[in-house]
């Protein structure tokens, strides 16, 4: 049986030694709150009572948000073996009660507090979907979403505030969306996007707008693993182009180096298919943007040079390029740093580029090296361009590496 959030909170108190009561003083929460947060009350899937427990404790995050893998479940059976904990010192509890301001039906008061940890939570949904992946993350993310969403509603704030809580709020939604894209949720994510969209312009807020269309972008490009007829599954690689032109269009005013970069590599993906001209132009601007002073770039843009070279992969694997494809794919592995979905979507692409040009072996000898890995991230949409690897494979069964990879599929 697996241990969840509540558990591992009330083991980690008690190996520091501390009482109900002493950890309800650090967090501001009476005694009866912290009982029931250890025996999983709806506010455990808070990510923002979940950070200031984690604070208290001296605790990762993520060993606190997973609850229902297998793997996680390791994890936190090693993290708590380990002994690794040292004396928890109190930690101011900053506004006290905001779980419950959450649930309230009342008016709440919004200043730049609220607005800010809006924000640090939009930075900490996108932080653990980088470690865990988007599968784990749906239900936290969506209660985010709804608290934010009642802040705009029901709270009291002045206009400066209003702004910046909306553009906060348009983020949030665009976190949720790529949450759900990742857990494979393609519904749920499109509607986010458009509504994080649609929000963002009501702000006047140009790069939140970017950063939810070059996201839904992406949904309209080929789609690894789902069997036709399925939804996502036909391309539109016109509509991809289309979207991410306009965040090109939404950032050039207020956008920094990496925004305006990112918004052309979703450009030179969508291109790809279907325009090899169009996509190295696309490219070519990512180039220059990248490489730019120009503008400033917001928290949430995520476009280490590890990424950059893998976009650029991914764009000439879409193109059948895959000499150039698998010279990109190569430096984003040897570049990148320890955020485990990306290195797994790294390794499946760089084995489709492999299957693509003819090298079935050499596809499958990666993936098998790669396993425990790849199958450690919890992300629908990985599991799905794996089986669709696989699928493609087993006509050549008959090579010792393809073999060894389909028992190895096989056995899990």
């Amino acid at each position: 049986m697996h241990m969840t959030t509540g558990e591992v909170i009330r083991r980690i108190r008690k190996s520091l030694g501390m009482t109900q009561a002493e950890l309800g003083v650090i967090l501001g929460y009476t005694q009866p709150v912290i009982s029931q947060l250890e025996h999983d009350a709806a506010a455990i899937h808070d990510v923002r009572v979940l950070r200031r427990i984690a604070k208290a404790l001296h605790v990762p995050l993520a060993i606190l948000v997973v609850e229902s893998d297998e793997e996680a479940d390791v994890n936190r059976r090693n993290f708590l073996r380990a002994s690794v904990l040292g004396a928890g010192t109190a930690v101011t509890a900053g506004a006290a009660g905001q779980a419950a301001a959450a649930s309230s039906t009342g008016s709440i008061h919004v200043g730049a507090t609220e607005v800010a940890e809006v924000n640090a939570s939009v930075g900490q949904i996108h932080e653990l979907d980088l470690l865990v992946g988007g599968d784990r993350l749906c239900r936290l993310a969506a209660n985010e979403v709804r608290y934010v969403k009642q802040l705009l509603d029901s709270g009291t704030y002045t206009e400066a505030t209003a702004q910046t809580l909306t553009s906060a709020a348009a983020e949030m939604m665009t976190a949720a969306g790529w949450v759900h894209f990742d857990a494979n949720k393609r519904q749920a994510a499109r509607s986010l996007y458009a509504e994080a969209v649609q929000t963002a312009n009501e702000s006047g807020d140009g790069i939140a707008a970017a950063h939810a269309l070059m996201n839904a972008s992406i949904m309209d490009l080929a789609t690894v693993g789902l069997p036709q007829g399925t939804e996502g599954s036909q391309l539109r690689p016109q509509k991809a182009a289309n979207l991410a032109q306009a965040a090109q269009s939404a950032a050039r005013g207020q956008g920094g180096p990496k925004v305006r970069a990112l918004a052309a590599l979703r450009e030179a993906q969508a291109q790809g298919p279907t325009d090899r001209a169009a996509m190295e132009r696309a490219m070519a601007r990512a180039h220059r943007a990248y490489e730019s002073g120009r503008g400033r770039d917001p928290d949430w843009v995520w476009l280490p040079e590890a990424e950059f070279n893998a976009l650029m992969g991914i764009s000439y694997l879409g193109a059948g390029m895959n000499a150039q494809a698998e010279a990109y794919l190569q430096a984003a592995h040897d570049t990148a740093g320890e955020w485990p979905r990306e290195q797994a979507a790294w390794q499946l692409y760089r084995a489709q580029n492999h299957l693509d040009a003819g090298d079935p072996a050499r596809a499958c000898a990666l993936l098998t090296d790669n396993y425990a890995a790849i199958q450690s991230v919890a992300s629908s949409r990985l599991r799905r361009k794996l089986d669709s690897i696989a699928t493609t494979a087993r006509p050549h069964a008959v090579v010792p590496e393809v073999r060894e990879f389909l028992e190895l599929v096989a056995s899990h």
